[in-house]
């Protein structure tokens, strides 16, 4: 299997620093306690809903149960108990069964997943707001996801609510704006130039002109393929479009990977790159599948997502090696909440990671020489293909 080399760490070229917002600012939020308390000597009350399964929500809870454990409101063993756990349920399922700490009780009962069905999603929602407006048993909610934000971000009850991984949670209707979530109890971190940022190196290192990118066509599938932030590029730097619609929800997982191979299929024809967006049906066992035909026509590519995808064959990214930042960030949100902080006071900016990852041995199959300059600043060289 070949090996990982970091690169030179040089830092992101101008034209990708343009869009920064700046750490500093991205962690400026009100000096609000965050050290362990209880609730009038009692343990504060957690839930959780979702959407459904997705690749990147385990992790992030993880991160987020690891860093409350760091700042004490966890016991510091609870973590590691989580280590073979695969999906959030599981994950739940564990906290609620062995974390009994003085600070927060996770409640077993109160773990609400859709499995990205539409109809049980209504039924989740309704089953959230009968219970908080007539059992009152609930001091914060995680809502995981797109779905999960939209479903809690309304007057309909008052739980406070951390609204996590979202692509936009601006356009995807969840908040009022970056600096007011327009909820006195929800809080959504939000990277308001991410795809940008992105689309613009991808850009700067390609010179594409028909940009292939496969989504669902709804609010929250535009969203995850971060269109809001793409389509004002197209006519500032002379690019076009090439899309492709392939369900997100409502399908069988099966079901939604062998679409979304379809589009890749369809799409690598006809255009000069390809950005590989957030997609139910974008995951490690059908990384082969969807670069098989952008390895045929020799069709650079970027990731979206995370670290993974570089690793199974995606040309680059610029993508976050792990969730340990939010992770981080929504901990240190979460125990403001609980020190008496309003969500909607809180500052909810926090930029991902500028990380520049590239794979030598994907770009090699197509033919495509990286400038030296990406070598040079990349923060991480991959030279194998992982699946293979």
């Amino acid at each position: 299997m070949g090996t990982t080399r970091p690169g030179r760490g040089l830092g992101l070229m101008l034209a990708v620093l343009v869009f920064s917002l700046g750490a500093a600012e991205a962690w400026a939020q009100e000096a609000i306690a965050i050290a362990p308390v209880t609730r009038n000597g009692e343990p504060w009350r957690m839930g959780y809903i979702e959407g459904g399964h997705y690749n990147d929500y385990p992790p992030i809870l993880k991160s987020i149960i690891q860093h409350l454990s760091d700042l004490g409101w966890v016991p510091a063993y609870i973590p590691g108990l989580l280590a073979d756990t695969g999906t959030n349920r599981e994950i739940w399922e564990v906290l609620a069964r062995e974390a009994k700490g003085p600070y927060l009780r996770f409640e077993p009962d109160a773990f609400w997943s859709a499995d990205w069905e539409p109809g049980r999603r209504e039924a989740n929602r309704e089953a959230f707001l009968s219970r908080v407006n007539q059992r009152r048993d609930l001091d914060l909610m995680i809502a995981m996801g797109t779905w999960a934000g939209q479903d809690l971000a309304n007057n309909r009850h008052h739980v406070p609510t951390l609204v996590c991984s979202t692509s936009n949670p601006v356009a995807a209707g969840i908040i009022r704006s970056v600096e007011d979530s327009g909820f006195d109890h929800v809080h959504a971190r939000i990277d308001p130039q991410r795809y940008a940022r992105q689309v613009h190196l991808f850009h700067d290192v390609v010179q594409f002109k028909r940009l292939g990118l496969v989504y669902e066509d709804t609010v929250e599938g535009r969203t995850y393929a971060g269109l809001e932030q793409i389509e004002p590029l197209t006519l500032k730097m002379g690019f076009q479009i090439v899309s492709c619609q392939a369900p997100f929800a409502g399908v069988p997982l099966e079901e939604a990977e062998r679409l979304v191979v379809d589009c890749y299929e369809r799409l690598a024809p006809q255009v000069d790159a390809m950005y590989i967006t957030i997609h139910r049906g974008v995951n490690e066992r059908n990384m082969k599948r969807i670069l098989s035909p952008l390895f045929r026509h020799r069709v650079p590519n970027f990731a979206m997502g995370t670290l993974y995808e570089v690793r199974y064959g995606a040309m680059m990214s610029m993508a976050q090696p792990d969730f340990d930042h939010a992770g981080a960030f929504y901990a240190r949100v979460a125990a403001q909440i609980f020190n008496g902080a309003s969500p909607r006071k809180i500052s909810q900016t926090l930029e991902d990671p500028h990380r520049i990852i590239v794979n030598i041995e994907a770009a090699k199959r197509i033919g495509f020489d990286f400038p030296m300059d990406i070598l040079g600043g990349a923060d991480e060289i991959v030279d194998a293909i992982q699946s293979e």
